[in-house]
């Protein structure tokens, strides 16, 4: 600083302190409007509860001038929802939401799975979530809010649509997503455990069955497994760990890599539906039979059972690459169904184990 003519050093009144202070402001803000590369860190702080990563927030928008979108973070509203627009607000670029869910027929979980598929896991094993269409989803369970009137538990749906940002899972969606979840739960009192924030898209371990010892999978190491068309061995893939939403294991062909059979469980009174429909559509169901039953179609199998006093229902879908024939026969897809579905009820204590018959009845045309 100046000093005066006796030495002094010279002290700004607070008159002008303030108005250096009111500049330096001011000159921030315009700057701040210049540069989209500061947005990430602004919406990080201001939009979804202050609960988002700017940096994750950097590696996901756009390098352009956007705007907040309407925000229910906060507001004691049961639908959290929050994200990022382009600067017109006509179009999105990252929308979030989450809610509780029961399995109603409007609810997250209904529109996410009208017929059931198998997901696309990205994230690790910890964390109950995948990579939907539009996005990563994370379903937790809320023992925080007991069960509704029917006795089916309330779940935290945490949906990240990023279709406006990436074409592809990436660590800063996914971590978008879990720490979205995480503010989502303790805002809502939902009870679940703080999930850990991933560092990394998991890749696809592909394992032979005796080394899937301590995974989803191990069961594939005790049975006898059917002969590889191909002549070649076979793969096993456990990307999810027993509690979750919807488990996964898949034999897969050691030759080409193609799987042979999808096996998955799903959880909750929600997955009725889904299953439904998916027998309904695509199964000729024979006179005495239904779309709630246990089946045996040409390329695919449904078993049920009863867990924590909630529908369980599992599928083994085999289909050939480019054709609707099966890769195994159907006696054998029924076999790994059953070796499967018997796994899960023991890991999860389920009951009322219902296994398709051998029929295998044809696809409707």
């Amino acid at each position: 600083m100046a000093t005066g003519r006796r030495g002094r050093w010279w002290l700004p009144s607070g008159r002008v302190l303030g108005i250096v202070a009111t500049a330096v402001v001011v000159l921030a803000g315009g700057g701040w409007l210049a540069k989209p590369l500061w947005q990430p860190w602004w919406y990080a702080a201001t939009v979804c509860g202050g609960h988002l990563s700017g940096e994750d927030l950097a590696g996901l928008l756009p390098d352009k001038r956007l705007q907040a979108a309407d925000d229910t973070f906060g507001s004691g509203s049961g639908v959290l929802r929050c994200g990022v627009d382009t600067n017109d607000g006509r179009r999105y670029v990252l929308k979030i939401e989450a809610q509780t869910d029961t399995g109603t027929a409007q609810g997250p979980l209904a529109a996410e799975f009208t017929i059931p598929r198998k997901p696309h896991y990205a994230f690790p094993k910890t964390i109950p979530g995948y990579y939907g269409e539009f996005g990563p989803v994370i379903i937790q369970e809320c023992p925080g809010l007991g069960r509704d009137a029917d006795g089916r538990a309330r779940r935290l749906v945490t949906k990240v649509n990023a279709l406006g940002a990436e074409s592809a899972p990436s660590p800063q969606s996914l971590r978008t997503a879990v720490n979205a979840a995480n503010g989502a739960a303790s805002e809502l009192g939902c009870g679940a455990a703080p999930l850990p924030v991933p560092d990394r898209v998991e890749p696809i371990r592909k394992l032979a069955p005796s080394q899937a010892e301590g995974t989803m999978c191990d069961w594939l190491g005790r049975i006898t497994l059917p002969r590889n068309p191909s002549g070649k061995g076979w793969k096993a893939v456990a990307p999810t760990d027993e509690r979750a939403p919807i488990t996964n294991c898949s034999l897969l062909d050691a030759g080409t890599g193609e799987p042979a059979v999808e096996l998955t469980g799903w959880y909750g009174s929600w997955t009725d539906k889904p299953f439904d429909t998916l027998l309904s559509a695509n199964v000729m169901i024979p006179k005495g039979h239904s779309s709630h039953d246990a089946l045996l179609s040409e390329n695919f199998g449904r078993a049920k059972a009863r867990c924590a006093g909630e529908s369980a229902n599992f599928l083994a879908a085999s289909y050939a690459p480019r054709t609707m024939r099966p890769v195994l026969p159907m006696s054998q897809v029924r076999y790994l169904l059953s070796e499967f579905a018997k796994d899960q009820t023991e890991r999860r204590s389920c009951t009322d184990l219902e296994l398709p018959d051998p029929a295998v009845h044809p696809n409707a045309r």
